[in-house]
């Protein structure tokens, strides 16, 4: 997996993303593959991308059925466009050519037929088959051997993107937008100019440290029989108005580049710690460390367009100099 934030303020906006790259091998355990990995993408000058989730894409047109880094798929995307596409225009290409490419659907079905074949195997009988969480969950309600219902629910990892930059209107003045893609899944627009909402902080991937640190708690709390109670007994609007005055008091609207930069990295860089230090939740024990790495840290304002901060750097020794 991946972490990845865009921070918009005033002053500009910046784009963080660490190194790391998984794999499942062929007896389905999950291992580093390398901590070297791009996540974050320029477009003409004024506007960034990150990404996070599968690390290849095997386009299904290719008659040699070679995988090849999203970095490719994405960058070959762009270059076919005008160079005037704007920020929401990238957010369509993006969703539209990966969606071909990754093919959820076939991939979500191909978990099911699996799912079907272990249970029959264990002689099981299903009941129910529901996809939920935007296409990218399965969930097969059956009833096991000794007549017990259970569940069992297979998830495929999604592509997530952030476009950020600015267009720029018929006068000429920069117009800060900011889109949000999941495949499966939607195109958001997160942060528009002049939105309430414009300045703040959004983030991709393995998320749970971020959502705990900003926002007070684990995504993953609804799960919990507590929280699925408190929203049967007072209704789910409640609980989650309740879970959002846990959230930082932040204002967004005063930080500085400067800041923006040290909590975009500080973010990236306190996830990766946790993840050394911790192996899962007691709810969910067992997880892969998937972030990890050189932090990168690219930077765009209206001025002088993107540029990076720090950017991890392949560096060559000659030791066969001659003395």
């Amino acid at each position: 997996m991946s972490l990845t934030l865009c921070v918009t303020t005033p002053e500009g906006i910046v784009l963080s993303a660490d190194s790391r790259q998984t794999y499942q091998n062929v007896v389905g355990a999950k291992r580093i593959g390398s901590d070297s990995a791009t996540k974050i993408f320029s477009v003409n000058n004024k506007i960034g991308i990150t990404v996070a989730g599968p690390a290849f894409l095997v386009d299904p047109n290719d008659k040699n059925g070679e995988a090849k880094g999203i970095g490719s798929f994405i960058k070959e995307l762009i270059l076919k466009e005008d160079k005037k596409i704007t920020v929401s225009s990238i957010a369509k290409i993006l969703y539209d050519g990966l969606e071909k490419i990754y093919n959820p659907k076939t991939l979500l079905a191909k978990m099911e037929s699996e799912i079907e074949v272990k249970l029959k195997q264990m002689g099981a009988k299903v009941i129910k088959k529901q996809v939920k969480n935007n296409g990218q969950a399965i969930v097969v309600d059956f009833i096991d051997g000794n007549g017990k219902p259970q569940n069992a629910v297979g998830q495929i990892m999604s592509i997530d993107i952030m476009i950020a930059g600015y267009d720029y209107s018929e006068k000429g003045i920069p117009e800060l937008n900011l889109y949000k893609v999941s495949i499966p899944g939607e195109i958001i627009n997160s942060r528009t100019q002049g939105a309430k909402n414009q300045f703040g902080a959004s983030w991709t991937g393995q998320t749970d440290v971020v959502h705990r640190t900003i926002l007070g708690f684990d995504p993953r709390i609804g799960s919990t029989a507590t929280v699925q109670a408190a929203a049967k007994n007072l209704g789910e609007d409640k609980v989650k108005e309740d879970l959002r005055t846990l959230e930082y008091i932040i204002n967004w609207g005063a930080m500085t580049l400067f800041d923006a930069v040290d909590f975009a990295k500080l973010m990236v860089e306190t996830t990766s710690a946790i993840q050394r230090f911790s192996d899962g939740i007691k709810l969910l024990p067992g997880d892969m460390p998937g972030v990890g790495g050189p932090v990168d840290v690219a930077i765009i304002t209206p001025q002088e367009g993107f540029r990076w901060h720090q950017k991890k750097e392949l560096n060559l020794i000659d030791n066969c100099r001659s003395k």
